[in-house]
């Protein structure tokens, strides 16, 4: 599996270049094992499998998302993001940061 991001910005902008690129296989790889989402007009889903189908379904319909986080609040191996279209925990693990809890409109 590739490595995560090396900051919480990385992440954000590793996750806009997923979505631009509808590139569904390295989409998984930026959240948590469980991981839970919640993107407008669905209700919470958790694991990577979920995450990836409701992000696809998403960008399908129209959706897009722009990094630009407006907050980044860092407390160790957690990270909360804030942006206009999303808010984020994430966490550090050994092999980089990942999202653990996202609340995404796309």
């Amino acid at each position: 599996m590739p490595a995560g991001a090396a900051s919480p910005e990385e992440l954000e902008g590793m996750l806009e270049d997923a979505c631009l690129l509808n590139d569904t296989s390295f989409l998984p790889n930026l959240f948590d094992v469980d991981g839970v989402l919640l993107a407008r007009g669905t209700s919470q889903v958790r694991g990577r499998a979920a995450i990836t189908n409701v992000i696809t379904d998403q960008l399908r319909h129209g959706g897009s998302y722009v990094a630009a986080p407006q907050l980044v609040m860092q407390s160790g191996p957690l990270a909360l993001i804030i942006s206009d279209a999303a808010i984020s925990v994430a966490r550090q693990n050994l092999d980089g940061w990942h999202y653990v809890i996202s609340r995404l409109d796309l």
